[in-house]
């Protein structure tokens, strides 16, 4: 397959070659099953050495991204295979992808399961410093609509839903939010459109915040709902009747236990 690189040039090569083939592999440029040309024909292409580009292939192997195999050559993984909760790896895809539904759905039927239990969790265990956290977060969107700031608003919406996590107190919780910051974003800048879409996403972050400020985790918990059910509706997607009893029983198990 003919490569579709480019030269690159700087420091730290090791990491442009890493980038530069992510960029063509999250591009489309090749496929899972698809080989990548020999050490020595990215290293010309590239105009670095081949002791760069072995370094940009173990990052890429290391990511689960590519496979390497003695006499046989570089070989693109399987999607499954690719770490994309990794904080570098799904940067790339927010970079570089085309968009990807699959994904989307990923990401959304994650939060969805999840952050209905974070928010009750939170609203039981926030202090006053994770409440003003999270209400300067609140701010920060509704200062993104009345600019008319896409994007500043989408960044205030991706720090709201962290200090929740974080409000958990729960070290796993916290670091998913990291971990996941760059694949959350990408969801609400996919979700985040229109000036109509915006209003109601601020309001319906509004009742979520005052649910746990109120602490009344299941409140909470039903908010949190409601801010997915919006980003369904934004994504196209359609719950099944399934996913819907699934939540319920979470739902109740969530709140018959919560602290």
């Amino acid at each position: 397959m003919q490569s579709k690189t480019t030269r690159i040039n700087g420091r730290d090569l090791g990491n442009q070659v890493a980038k530069q083939i992510a960029r063509d592999l999250f591009s489309g440029a090749y496929q899972p099953g698809d080989m990548l040309p020999p050490e020595t024909d990215l290293a010309e292409q590239l105009a670095v050495s081949r002791a760069s580009v072995r370094s940009g292939l173990q990052t890429l192997s290391a990511l689960g991204i590519i496979r390497r195999q003695a006499g046989i050559g570089t070989v693109v993984e399987e999607t499954c295979e690719w770490n994309i909760l990794d904080p570098q790896v799904s940067g790339w895809m927010i970079e570089y992808a085309h968009p990807n539904p699959d994904f989307f759905r990923d990401i959304y039927e994650y939060r969805r399961a999840i952050e209905p239990y974070v928010s009750a969790l939170a609203a039981n265990r926030a202090t006053a410093q994770d409440l003003a956290t999270i209400e300067r977060a609140y701010e920060g969107m509704a200062r993104g609509l009345k600019e008319g700031s896409n994007e500043q608003f989408t960044q205030a919406d991706v720090a709201f839903h962290t200090a929740i996590y974080r409000a958990t107190h729960n070290l796993i919780w916290a670091q998913s939010a990291h971990i996941l910051r760059p694949a959350i974003m990408l969801v609400i800048e996919k979700s985040n459109d229109t000036a109509e879409e915006l209003s109601e996403s601020l309001e319906n972050h509004r009742r979520l915040m005052e649910c746990i400020r109120l602490r009344q985790p299941e409140a909470a918990f039903d908010a949190a709902l409601t801010v997915m059910r919006r980003t369904a509706t934004d994504l196209g997607l359609s719950p099944t009747q399934s996913d819907n009893e699934s939540i319920a029983l979470m739902r109740m198990k969530t709140l018959s236990g919560s602290d």
